[in-house]
């Protein structure tokens, strides 16, 4: 039995590799199956392969073999090598980027506590002190200094809450400074994010679920 099956589609074949199978027995039925799929075609025509492995992760000499097997054959060519699953590292670093952390600390004048994902903030801001994140931040907490959501560059990210009292208000890299001038739109129960003008913005909280859908509707 083939450690293999052939499928066809609009772009080209998938070569759907058995995640139980043997490597060295993959390839040989792979070498077996390139053979017949060029006999009898014109040297001028180009079949596309992608390799789908399954709950399979191919190392990367192991990519590196099935890569050479394809070089053999001109008229052939690789498109890709995809497995349903995710390198442990890839996993563990979207796991990093998501998840919801939460403080309850005091952060000092002079101190910056960086996170990864999103911010749930009960604690207290000092002025001169600093919190950021790379996802957005829920502030129930008091703030009196720096606030940066979305860092580096997730104009995405939205600032929550309780935001009467803070210095600065950064998402990303548009930085607003809180001055008497527009201190007063920044109170309890409101949310600051990057509008279509890539300026900081700040609206009711109760608009914040219509407003992270307008992206959503704008792409549809």
């Amino acid at each position: 039995m083939s450690s293999i099956t052939l499928k066809g589609s609009k772009e080209g074949f998938s070569v759907i590799v058995d995640d139980s199978a043997d490597f060295d027995e993959a390839i040989s039925d792979l070498k077996n199956m390139i053979v017949e799929q060029t006999i009898g075609t014109d040297e001028d025509d180009v079949i596309r392969f992608a390799i789908k492995t399954g709950n399979r992760l191919f190392d990367k000499e192991q990519i590196k073999k099935i890569k050479s097997v394809f070089g053999k054959y001109p008229q052939i060519e690789l498109t890709s090598v995809d497995a349903d699953v995710q390198p442990k590292s890839e996993a563990a670093q979207i796991i990093e980027d998501n998840k919801v952390n939460i403080e309850t600390g005091i952060v000092r004048s002079g101190q910056k506590k960086d996170f990864k994902g999103d911010l749930i903030f009960l604690g207290t801001l000092h002025e001169g002190a600093q919190i950021t994140t790379t996802g957005s931040i829920y502030i129930l907490g008091e703030v009196h200094g720096i606030v940066h959501a979305g860092f580096p560059d997730d104009t995405s990210a939205a600032i929550l809450g309780n935001l009467e009292g803070a210095t600065q208000v950064r998402i990303a890299d548009v930085v607003e400074i809180v001055t008497e001038d527009n201190a007063d739109k920044y109170s309890n129960r409101k949310y600051a994010h990057i509008d279509d003008l890539h300026s900081i913005s700040v609206d009711d909280i109760q608009n914040f679920k219509e407003s992270i859908n307008e992206p959503r509707k704008r792409n549809d």
